[in-house]
């Protein structure tokens, strides 16, 4: 009995974490410029507070792919498939630590063309809350992981 109660646990730290890290591509991944520069002629088209959707071209799909094999994984797998989900999650949570010490958007220059003298506005990029949730997330599914397969291991 203990065992089953430890893998539906497992189960559910890994469903909450799916859904989560899914959660998390829409939220803010980092916050490029202050509020008063947001819209103003000095960025028109640049959004303050980029989702991982609008800060990455192909991360961003990853990053949904890991969260639907982490709900498959949660509702149908077995124990290969969950040691296996446990490299690309391994993966995500590296990437996502490395986007929160540096914002996604750190690079980007923007012109103040109302100056006399064309000068770049100082871009201070920090993070968003959408790493924070997805770390928290990817943290959540591989303790569930991890819960779960020991149980199955006892059962076996």
């Amino acid at each position: 009995m203990r065992s089953e109660a430890s893998e539906l646990i497992g189960d559910c730290l890994i469903l909450c974490g799916a859904i989560a890290l899914f959660v998390s591509l829409f939220l803010p991944w980092s916050h490029l410029l202050s509020p008063s520069e947001s819209g103003s002629v000095l960025a028109p088209g640049v959004p303050r507070d980029p989702t991982a959707w609008q800060a990455y071209s192909v991360i961003d799909v990853g990053l949904a792919l890991v969260a639907l094999a982490l709900l498959m994984i949660a509702l149908l797998a077995g124990l290969r498939w969950r040691l296996g989900v446990l490299v690309p999650v391994g993966l995500a949570l590296a990437f996502t630590i490395h986007a929160l010490s540096v914002p996604p958007t750190s690079g980007a220059n923007v012109v103040d063309p109302a100056a006399s003298v064309p000068r770049y506005v100082p871009v201070f990029a920090s993070a968003g809350s959408g790493e924070t949730v997805a770390i928290a997330a990817l943290g959540a599914a591989v303790a569930g992981v991890v819960l779960s397969l020991t149980a199955e291991i006892r059962r076996a």
